[in-house]
């Protein structure tokens, strides 16, 4: 498979699923950041674009990674991907890492005063994405289910006045999202863990990687997947009444 790089890194994380362990790899923003071109990409976290290019004609390859083409799913399939994998991982992390921050603050923290800044940036990330999956999950997904499933177009209620401005909130989130996780990975020096680290302090910086490397594809799925294929879906319905 022929790479351009002149192609933004959206475009590629779409066309070829696999694409987005190589950007993980390399430390390419293919959620957040996927306007850009590839040869930006590359240039803005200083990574050999001939590098990244052979890696992802390699992967595009590969018979071993099977993935779903989510552009070709219903939306209410995945939307139940979205919320039974990564909702509920980001869930389960968010409460276990909580308490692990507190005792690895209280063993390392005067040391290592980075650590209570990380605190700090986490628990401000927890409560944001709470409150944003709280509101995907109880009123955004199911209206997007509805517009989907929906017998009748005319019925539907106008509970936004359009998907545009609820998704536009979406995405904005998402984006502080992403800059919480640039700060971790800063305070983290790229979460390579001193020399001095406890096992605790280990486990922690690799299950913070861990989190941003799910939450980037979570993100992914719905920034340039769901989000647009409800808005075109939205329009053809408008457009038919």
């Amino acid at each position: 498979m022929n790479i351009d790089p002149t192609k933004t890194v959206r475009e590629i994380a779409l066309e070829l699923p696999n694409a987005t362990h190589i950007f993980e790899r390399f430390k390419i923003d293919y959620c957040c950041g996927g306007d850009k071109s590839l040869s930006e990409a590359c240039q803005a976290v200083g990574a050999d674009p001939r590098e990244v290019v052979q890696s992802l004609a390699e992967a595009s390859g590969r018979l071993d990674e099977p993935s779903v083409d989510f552009r070709a799913v219903s939306l209410a399939d995945l939307i139940d991907h979205i919320v039974a994998k990564h909702h509920a991982y980001t869930r389960q992390e968010m409460e276990r890492l909580g308490p692990l921050f507190q005792k690895v603050c209280a063993a390392h923290g005067e040391k290592h005063p980075e650590l209570l800044a990380m605190r700090e940036v986490f628990g401000q990330m927890c409560a944001e994405l709470e409150a944003h999956m709280f509101k995907e999950e109880r009123v955004l997904f199911p209206y997007i289910i509805k517009l989907e499933r929906a017998d009748e177009r005319d019925s539907l209620p106008p509970l936004f006045g359009g998907l545009s401005n609820p998704v536009r909130v979406m995405i904005a989130e998402h984006d502080s999202s992403g800059e919480d996780l640039r700060k971790l990975r800063r305070l983290s020096a790229d979460y390579a863990a001193p020399d001095d680290a406890c096992t605790s302090y280990r486990v922690l910086y690799r299950s913070l990687e861990e989190l941003e490397r799910d939450l980037h594809r979570h993100i992914h799925l719905e920034n340039n997947i769901l989000f647009p294929r409800a808005l075109k879906l939205e329009e053809e319905i408008g457009a038919a009444k």
